[in-house]
């Protein structure tokens, strides 16, 4: 997809930027920036976007993405509609490679700092015991300033460049692929789906919205994200299902309608391409590992 820039305000007293937003929902478009980036999501849940990974994102999700990575963050439907008991809590960090000096992360002693900034090309979550340190550690940064700061900033980055349990999102390739055309086209596409994915969504009506005819949307669309729009679709609509399976006490056939699916075989077999599990081994297999953890 090609992502909105997003332009980072620098920081005047510092070589890093570190803010804490507590908001209402997420709001960012599909984006990308030139800085790498370490965000803890302290408190929300939604559907995480990144490079060609769609998955679900949970309070205490800790991640680093390297520069011009295209993602985005939305929060579940729930967000939207006003409730005072939904926010978000997240903390972001955003640097540039070269902010410290031009060369600095060359140094030898940043061999594992350096393999970092490659491994997060594809987007790094952090698992296991190491996040919990680790968040510790980013807001300490964000409540320190000066040397301090810029201590625990390089005390963090190498904790989370050795740790030894995570897992890259995104395929390979989707970094420095990017240009900023077309970004409101793409933006339109993605916050209807994301919209309306329980519904019957017609490809004339999606063509439509971004003033294509049906022939000349797909090829667009699977020109920028490398994907059809039905996968883009069922990936989405699969993505919300393995949350349900989770945190509601549904069966799998009111999901599969909840989903925008109209046919229980469809689902299934959308559910285990995707998953390559089926929905009652999914739901097994997670809180199987909930209840050892």
């Amino acid at each position: 997809m090609l992502p909105k820039l997003e332009k980072t305000p620098s920081a005047i007293s510092s070589s890093i930027t570190v803010k804490r937003e507590i908001v209402p929902y997420m709001d960012y478009p599909w984006h990308y920036h030139p800085e790498h980036e370490i965000i803890l999501v302290a408190k929300s849940y939604g559907i995480r976007l990144m490079g060609n990974h769609i998955g679900n994102f949970n309070d205490g999700d800790l991640m680093f993405i390297s520069s011009n990575l295209p993602h985005v963050w939305k929060n579940d439907n729930d967000f939207y509609q006003g409730y005072k008991k939904r926010n978000v809590d997240v903390y972001v960090i955003h640097f540039r490679e070269d902010a410290l000096m031009e060369g600095f992360f060359d140094l030898p002693e940043f061999a594992q700092i350096k393999r970092l900034f490659l491994l997060g090309q594809q987007g790094l979550l952090v698992r296991g015991n190491d996040k919990k340190k680790i968040s510790e550690l980013i807001k300490a940064i964000y409540n320190s300033s000066g040397i301090e700061r810029l201590t625990l900033f390089l005390t963090t980055l190498d904790k989370i460049a050795n740790t030894k349990n995570y897992e890259l999102l995104s395929g390979v390739g989707y970094a420095n692929s990017i240009t900023t055309e077309d970004t409101e086209r793409i933006n339109k596409v993605m916050n209807f789906t994301m919209e309306n994915y329980a519904y019957d969504i017609k490809l004339g009506d999606i063509a439509n919205l971004v003033s294509l005819n049906k022939s000349s949307f797909c090829r667009y669309f699977k020109s920028r994200t490398h994907k059809t729009y039905s996968q883009f679709l069922n990936e989405i609509r699969i993505a919300h299902a393995c949350k349900f399976l989770i945190n509601k006490k549904m069966t799998i056939s009111e999901i599969c309608y909840e989903t925008g699916y109209n046919n229980i075989s469809h689902f299934n077999r959308q559910f285990k391409l995707i998953t390559s599990l089926t929905a009652s081994k999914y739901k097994k297999k997670y809180l199987g590992n909930a209840n050892q953890a």
